[in-house]
């Protein structure tokens, strides 16, 4: 588990520390197989920024219950995992987080059960966490607008008139609704006011969008070991995120003329496309949203009382720009 991110919020790392021995005792399936890759994905997993902006919200309630804490957090974690699990058979990729995905082992099949699965476990912890009907409405309406935002990605696949506007309505719904929920339920299951729940709903929109963006453009200008994933996948596959609809705005006709080949693009192709992106300014255009989202969510922070947790929240938005992984 990859931490270090906390090291400079210790109070928040050390809940976040006995987070993962029980998101692997939530997440545990009968299947040996699909457990083994289960659990590896956890243990390997990835910064846990969703569980550590859950905590530092809650570091804004009155009279947190640590335990209703602790399931809330993992819920968030289990339901970010499960979409991982079903993008991972959608885009048929071989390698997360330095570990086989679990179709690679298992099959399409049974990962998609697996994912399924984790659904249920996600809800298992959001009855444990939840105080009253409206917070299990709150997950059920998040859930709902995570995967609408992956079936608005499917009808936008291989589209060369797909808008940015279409592009930030689908990742507010895949990225930035997951991001809005921690923040907030974070908030409220320890009993914050309910301007600091709208706000921190609002301060995880803007910081999920910034960060969707931020890993598209990672796309271009990382590497797969850096990024712990395939780069370039999403073109082959139909995706065209921000930093390739600028270039589409910038350079329609070479653009389109790699675009027409779809899946068929070559590796060397893929190399020459990567490199259109980023000398046409679409990585450039792309990082200037992300720094304007990143603003807003600053903006929105300085109306939050003024704590410890305040400060860290500006401290880890502006370090959570600046990411290269």
């Amino acid at each position: 588990m990859t931490l270090q991110i906390w090291d400079d919020f210790p109070y928040i790392q050390e809940k976040l520390t006995p987070l993962t021995p029980y998101l692997l005792e939530a997440a545990r399936i009968k299947q040996p197989a699909v457990n083994e890759r289960v659990q590896a994905l956890i243990h390997n997993g990835g910064k846990l920024v969703r569980a550590g902006l859950f905590y530092l919200f809650s570091e804004f309630g009155t009279t947190p219950d640590q335990a209703r804490l602790k399931a809330g957090a993992a819920a968030i974690e289990l339901l970010h995992l499960a979409t991982l699990i079903h993008d991972d058979v959608i885009d048929q990729a071989a390698e997360r987080r330095h570990t086989a995905t679990v179709q690679t082992s298992v099959g399409n099949r049974n990962a998609v059960y697996a994912g399924d699965l984790l659904f249920t476990l996600y809800f298992d912890q959001v009855l444990r966490s939840a105080e009253t009907f409206a917070d299990i409405d709150t997950n059920v309406k998040a859930m709902h607008g995570i995967l609408t935002g992956e079936l608005d990605q499917y009808n936008l696949n291989y589209q060369l008139n797909e808008t940015v506007d279409q592009y930030l309505r689908e990742i507010e719904g895949k990225t930035a609704k997951l991001f809005a929920l921690a923040c907030a339920q974070g908030a409220k299951l320890a009993h914050a006011d309910e301007i600091i729940v709208e706000t921190g709903e609002q301060i995880g929109r803007s910081l999920g969008l910034a960060y969707q963006i931020l890993d598209d453009i990672l796309d271009y200008t990382g590497t797969q070991d850096s990024i712990r994933k395939p780069i370039l996948q999403d073109i082959q596959n139909g995706i065209y995120t921000l930093p390739l609809l600028f270039t589409l705005e910038a350079q329609p006709t070479a653009t389109r003329a790699f675009l027409s080949k779809k899946a068929r693009l070559t590796t060397t192709e893929l190399q020459e496309l990567q490199q259109l992106v980023i000398n046409s300014g679409g990585v450039t255009q792309a990082q200037t949203m992300a720094n304007e989202l990143t603003d807003q969510a600053l903006i929105d922070i300085q109306t939050l009382p003024d704590s410890r947790a305040r400060n860290d929240l500006e401290k880890l938005t502006r370090r959570l720009l600046k990411r290269q992984k």
